[in-house]
C-alpha cells in the first residue's frame, strides 16, 4: 500500500503576525498543535516539517519528527504548492500515495485528519482544500496526490471540504484559537449567581429595563420586583452620562417618543450614580435574579465594578470602541456582546480584543439593530451564524421586537439555539420618554418566559429512533397480521387468509410474503393474531 505523508510548512517570518508558527497558544507553539494533529492519524506514516529555521527544527526534532530544509526562494510568498512539491521531491521515501499538508496556523482544526484522507482516496481526488464554514479556502489541510504534484497536475481532480478552524493571521486570532482550544473538551459555563449560563442549561433571561424607570428609584426597585415575580434570571439597567455619549445635536434615529434631539433623550435619563447603583445591587442582594447594568463609558464601566458588578454587557453600538471593549474585559469578569449592525469583522475584532485581555467567558448577543425592530427584520438565523463563526462562545438573543400576544419570537430564537435572550422591559407601555413602546410588560415578560420553558421542553433531544414513552402507542397502534378466516392445521396460507389488525405485537405486515405458501403448524381461528410458531 502507498504511504501517506504529512508536510507542515512552518517557516520563521510572517507578515502579519511575527514568528506566528511558533506564537504559543495555551502555551504551547502552535507548530506543536499541528504536529500533535498529524501524530493523532493511523493513516500516515511518516511527518515532515519544512522550514528554514534552526530553531523550528529543532523544536520538530525533539516532537521527533523528520525535518526538510527550504531554500529562501520558498519561503516569503512562495506558493505552498511549490513547498509541498520541494518536500516530496526531497524525502526518503518511496512509493508515497498522498502527501497531506498541514499549516500550523490552524490549531483548533474540527475534523479528523483520517477523515479528510478517506474523503479524498474514496473521491480518488488529485487535490482536497480545506475551507471554512462560509466556503472560503483556508490552510487546515490539503491532501495531494503525490504522482499529480510531482507532475503538476493536481487541478484536474480537486475537492473541497469544511473545517472551521481558527486561520490566524493576528493576536485576535491567536486568542480566538486559544478560546476555541480552552472550550474544546469542556464548553464554556458561567455562573451568575446561582444560575448557569451554558450550552446544555435553560436559557438565562434577562429583562432589559434600561432606563425604562425614569430615573425615579422606587419604579427601578418595583421593575427587579417584577421581573423576579415574572421568572427572570436578571434585570439590566444602562448606566451613560449625556455628555460622554452623544453631541449636542445628534439627531435621534428611533421610531417612539417626540424627542428631536438625542441629547435631550438621554439627558434626561442619564441620573442615577454611584449611589442609585449602590442601592440597587444592595436590594438584589438576596434576591435569586441578578442585577446589573451596560456601561457606555469608561468612568461608568469602572463605578460598576468598583460596586462588584458580577457580569457586563456591551451595546452593539460600542463594538468599534475596542479602548472600551478592552477596558471591561480587563475586569475579568463575563461578557455579554451583543453585535446588531455590525460586520463579521467587526465583532471578530471585539471578539479578539476580549480575548486578547485573557477574558474567555464572553456571551455574544444576535439582534437587530432598530427600535423597534419588525418581525420581518428579526433574522433569528443570525443566531445559527454566530453559532458556526464563534463555537466556543454562548450565544444568544437581544430581540427589540414589539411585543405581540403570543410572545413567540423569543420562543422562536431559543429553538435556533440562542442560550440568553435579552428583552426590553417596562411596568407600563404607555409611558413615554424611553423605550416604553417595544418593550414588554410585567405580563407579557411572565408570558414570554412560560412559552420558553415550554419550547425548551419540546425542543428534547435530537436524534430519532423509538423513545421510552412511544413504546406503548407502538405496540398497541401498529398492525400484526391475523388470521381473515379460520386456517386448519396443515393448510397452505394464501393471502385470502390474511389480513392485518391491530395491535402490532405479532409479526408485522412487511413479513407477509413469508408467510403466504407456508403451512399452518396447528389450527388458527379466525381474527387469531399469527406467530412466528404457527407456521412451518
Amino acid at each position: 500500500m502507498k504511504q501517506i505523508i504529512a508536510v507542515i510548512p512552518a517557516k520563521s517570518g510572517s507578515q502579519r503576525l511575527p514568528a506566528k508558527n511558533m506564537a504559543e497558544a495555551l502555551g504551547m507553539p502552535l507548530l506543536g498543535y499541528t504536529i500533535g494533529y498529524a501524530k493523532e492519524s493511523r493513516l500516515v506514516n511518516k511527518i515532515y516539517v519544512s522550514t528554514d529555521s534552526g530553531e523550528i527544527a529543532e523544536f520538530a526534532g525533539k516532537k521527533g519528527v523528520s525535518v526538510i530544509m527550504r531554500p529562501a526562494k520558498l519561503c516569503g510568498e512562495a506558493p505552498i504548492i511549490d513547498v509541498y512539491r520541494h518536500a516530496l521531491l526531497n524525502m526518503d521515501e518511496r512509493d508515497i500515495g498522498y502527501i497531506a499538508g498541514l499549516q500550523p496556523d490552524h490549531p483548533d482544526r474540527t475534523i479528523s485528519l483520517d477523515e479528510i484522507i478517506k474523503y479524498a482516496q474514496k473521491n480518488d481526488l488529485d487535490d482536497l482544500i480545506s475551507v471554512d464554514a462560509g466556503g472560503a479556502k483556508n490552510g487546515s489541510f490539503r491532501i495531494l496526490k503525490a504522482d499529480a504534484l510531482k507532475e503538476k497536475q493536481v487541478s484536474i481532480k480537486a475537492g473541497t471540504l469544511a473545517d472551521n478552524a481558527t486561520n490566524i493571521h493576528s493576536i485576535a486570532d491567536l486568542r480566538m484559537a486559544e478560546a476555541a482550544l480552552r472550550f474544546k473538551e469542556r464548553p464554556l459555563s458561567i455562573k451568575i449567581k446561582n444560575k448557569f449560563i451554558a450550552k446544555d442549561k435553560p436559557a438565562f433571561i434577562i429583562a432589559e429595563a434600561a432606563c425604562n424607570h425614569m430615573c425615579d428609584m422606587n419604579r427601578a426597585k418595583e421593575m427587579i420586583d417584577e421581573a423576579e415575580a415574572a421568572g427572570a434570571d436578571a434585570v439590566k439597567f444602562q448606566t451613560y452620562k449625556a455628555e460622554k455619549l452623544v453631541a449636542k445635536n445628534a439627531p435621534t434615529y428611533w421610531n417612539y417618543g417626540t424627542t428631536k434631539s438625542q441629547y435631550d433623550y438621554y439627558k434626561n435619563l442619564d441620573k442615577f450614580g454611584i449611589k442609585e447603583y449602590a442601592d440597587l445591587f444592595d436590594y438584589a442582594k438576596d434576591k435569586e435574579l441578578a442585577v446589573f447594568s451596560s456601561p457606555f463609558d469608561i468612568d461608568s464601566a469602572s463605578m460598576l465594578n468598583e460596586l462588584g458588578m458580577s457580569i457586563f454587557k456591551i451595546a452593539s453600538c460600542l463594538i468599534p470602541d475596542l479602548k472600551l471593549i478592552r477596558h471591561i474585559a480587563r475586569f475579568q469578569k463575563p461578557v455579554i456582546l451583543s453585535v446588531g449592525g455590525s460586520e463579521i469583522d467587526e465583532i471578530k475584532e471585539a471578539v479578539g480584543a476580549i480575548y486578547a485581555e485573557g477574558n474567555f467567558s464572553l456571551i455574544l448577543l444576535a439582534c437587530t439593530l432598530s427600535y423597534p425592530c419588525k418581525y420581518e427584520d428579526a433574522h433569528l438565523l443570525g443566531i445559527k451564524t454566530l453559532t458556526g463563526l464563534f463555537p466556543q462562545a454562548i450565544i444568544g438573543y437581544s430581540d427589540h421586537t414589539e411585543p405581540e400576544k403570543n410572545m413567540v419570537i423569543p420562543s422562536l430564537a431559543v429553538a435556533v439555539g440562542a442560550k440568553v435572550i435579552e428583552k426590553h422591559f417596562t411596568l407600563d407601555r404607555t409611558m413615554s420618554g424611553s423605550g416604553h413602546s417595544f418593550s414588554v410588560d410585567p405580563k407579557d415578560l411572565k408570558n414570554m418566559i412560560e412559552n420558553i420553558r415550554i419550547a425548551e421542553k419540546a425542543l428534547g433531544e435530537a436524534g430519532l429512533g423509538v423513545r421510552e414513552r412511544e413504546q406503548k402507542t407502538r405496540e398497541n397502534a401498529r398492525m400484526s397480521i391475523v388470521a381473515k378466516n379460520r386456517i386448519d392445521k396443515g393448510q397452505v396460507i394464501s393471502e385470502a387468509n390474511l389480513t392485518v389488525l391491530r395491535p402490532g405485537t405479532g409479526i408485522l405486515p412487511k413479513f407477509i410474503d413469508k408467510i403466504v405458501g407456508k403451512k399452518a403448524a396447528r389450527d388458527i381461528s379466525e381474527n387469531e393474531q399469527i406467530q412466528w410458531n404457527d407456521i412451518q
